[in-house]
């Protein structure tokens, strides 16, 4: 049964599926193709439209376990494992309603993506035999997804009847849509909503006892030094980690005098003041440590629309609310409003993501901890910058498990945020004790105090470097008046 299944195609291959596979009395296959299609097909599922879409959806499920099997092979996985053991676990795995509603999730109208992280969690709940050896690291689920999802297309475009059934969806679709309210496309009030939420500084949680006034963020912002390099510190990896990483070819040499000559092409490659070079670039990842003020950087960007300094109109999307967001895109993330900071109507933002100069910002990469959900959202990444030409992008990431390879393909320039020098310490200061304090008569008493602390021990000057941590120096003096 299985080699004619990998033969076969179109209405061969569903009609195999559903005699081989999906072997199911008439009243629970009625029920698994509800569930198939529960999510692309939202006005529901009659007992006619069943019939109509019993075969495409049979031969999606066939399309979908000949690439599981393909991508096992892929990986080596022993023809007698897959014989003896993966063909019947593919087939109960498929069985099961809850992976039918995911890949139902295919048909849906401007479907991008379908939920393979939830596959992959299915499937471990399923697969607890590790004597057959699961590749669970390799498997690329992410692949599977996107090549299935690529044949549901053509399954589509092959089915006349199907075809009109979604298509009458669509419109349906389109009326429900037509009928809500539009968020609309309210610049003033977004630049209301970026002020309060940008405005000022957030330090209650450095500070809860009152003592440090509103500081505008606008106001205390001190622009950062970058390099146009990867810094040496990434490789700073721990030995197990790192000899994986040179076993799967990811790592080059990690050798000491490796290291040294990463160290020396790093430092020689020019400092230029962070506002120059985003403003000098189409595309960029910015690289820091926790604290170096990544996202205060952004933040100040928005906000350079706010006060009128710009025309360009900043969208700030913060990752990690991105990540839990039910959202399809960042379009729809941005027209839902949740987790961002006003809501656009999202063909009015399309068109004019198109039509006008803008600065997409994506803020905290390295805060998406799921690996599969990183790696989907950096495709969206370059994705989008590919889509909407006149945009502007730029990505923050901590230096510790960035992945340079993709960005970089994707001809994204990455700059590194270097330590606050010196004279930029001095600046902090100086400019903290000023809107802190304002005519307090212990302002510059506090500032060399400060500074003789900085300028006096060692262990203090490697912190003061910092802007977290030289805030927080800056409010634990002003505690010890």
């Amino acid at each position: 049964m299985w080699e004619l299944l990998a033969a076969a195609t179109g209405v061969e291959l569903g009609k195999l599926v559903l005699e081989q596979v999906l072997n199911l009395g008439k009243g629970a296959l009625e029920n698994y193709i509800k569930d198939f299609f529960k999510n692309s097909i939202q006005s529901g599922i009659t007992r006619v439209n069943a019939q109509k879409l019993k075969k495409p959806m049979a031969e999606a499920v066939g399309s979908f376990i000949k690439r599981f099997i393909k991508e096992l092979q892929i990986n080596d996985v022993p023809d007698t494992s897959i014989e003896h053991y993966y063909k019947t676990a593919v087939k109960k795995f498929v069985q099961d309603q809850a992976v039918g509603s995911i890949l139902g999730e295919a048909f849906g109208k401007d479907c991008q993506r379908i939920d393979y992280h939830q596959l992959q969690r299915l499937w471990r709940q399923q697969d607890q035999d590790n004597q057959w050896q699961f590749p669970k690291d390799e498997f690329d689920w992410c692949g599977v997804a996107k090549e299935y999802r690529f044949e549901v297309k053509g399954i589509i475009k092959a089915n006349p009847e199907l075809r009109s059934l979604l298509e009458t969806e669509l419109l349906e679709d389109i009326a429900r849509n037509t009928a809500q309210i539009s968020p609309g496309f309210a610049l003033a009030k977004y630049r209301n909503s970026l002020k309060c939420s940008y405005g000022y500084l957030k330090l209650y949680t450095l500070d809860s006892t009152d003592r440090v006034d509103a500081i505008k963020l606008w106001q205390m912002f001190i622009e950062q030094t970058v390099r146009e390099a990867l810094p040496p510190t990434r490789y700073e990896l721990p030995l197990d980690l790192q000899h994986q990483l040179q076993e799967d070819e990811q790592l080059g040499d990690l050798s000491p005098e490796a290291l040294a000559d990463y160290r020396r092409e790093y430092f020689q490659q020019p400092l230029t003041k962070v506002l120059a070079a985003v403003a000098d670039t189409q595309q960029a990842v910015i690289l820091g440590d926790p604290g170096a003020g990544k996202s205060t950087l952004l933040q100040y960007l928005a906000l350079d629309w706010v006060e009128g300094t710009t025309d360009t109109l900043p969208l700030l999307i913060e990752l990690r609310e991105y990540a839990i967001a039910p959202v399809k895109n960042f379009l729809e993330f941005l027209h839902c409003g949740q987790g961002a900071d006003w809501q656009f109507d999202q063909q009015q933002l399309h068109d004019y993501l198109l039509e006008h100069p803008t600065l997409v910002m994506f803020d905290g990469l390295d805060e998406v901890f799921d690996r599969l959900t990183q790696s989907t959202i950096i495709y969206e990444i370059i994705r989008f910058s590919q889509q909407y030409p006149q945009a502007r992008v730029l990505v923050t990431s901590r230096i510790i498990g960035y992945n340079p390879e993709r960005f970089q393909q994707a001809g994204f320039r990455q700059f590194t945020i270097q330590p606050l020098d010196d004279e930029e310490i001095d600046e902090f200061i100086n400019r903290w004790y000023n809107l802190a304090m304002g005519s307090d008569s212990d302002q510059e008493l506090l500032k060399q105090r400060l500074k003789d602390a900085i300028a006096n021990s060692k262990a203090i000057q490697n912190l003061a470097d910092n802007p977290l941590l030289l805030t927080m120096m800056a409010i634990l003096n002003r505690r010890q008046e």
